[in-house]
């Protein structure tokens, strides 16, 4: 019974290793300067899209249309934790600032 659990253990620890290297690569993402810091719209993007639930994504880390798709996503979200939504004019700017700085921009 012994042998059949160390032939267990080697499998589990990798993927725990394999796991934790990719949480911690996304979290080193994370800690980078976000594109265009200190500007209005960074900080609202920062204020409205990060502050309660976790830290800000880099706008790099997806493409335009994730974007898109994430903000719409993440409005029922907002909603969900009591928060007030986001008004049409700043989800213009968030959207229009996560599309300049966007992963392969344009797409």
């Amino acid at each position: 019974m012994r042998e059949a659990s160390r032939g267990r253990f080697l499998p589990v620890s990798l993927a725990v290793l394999v796991a934790a290297a990719v949480i911690a690569g996304a979290c080193a993402g994370c800690s980078r300067a976000l594109p265009e810091e200190g500007s209005a719209v960074a900080s609202l993007y920062v204020a409205r899209c990060s502050a309660d639930c976790h830290s800000p994504h880099q706008p790099a880390s997806m493409t335009v249309a994730m974007w898109r798709l994430q903000v719409a996503r993440m409005e029922p979200v907002i909603a969900r934790a009591g928060l007030p939504p986001l008004s049409a004019r700043d989800r213009e700017q968030i959207i229009a600032y996560l599309e300049r700085n966007a992963d392969g921009r344009g797409q």
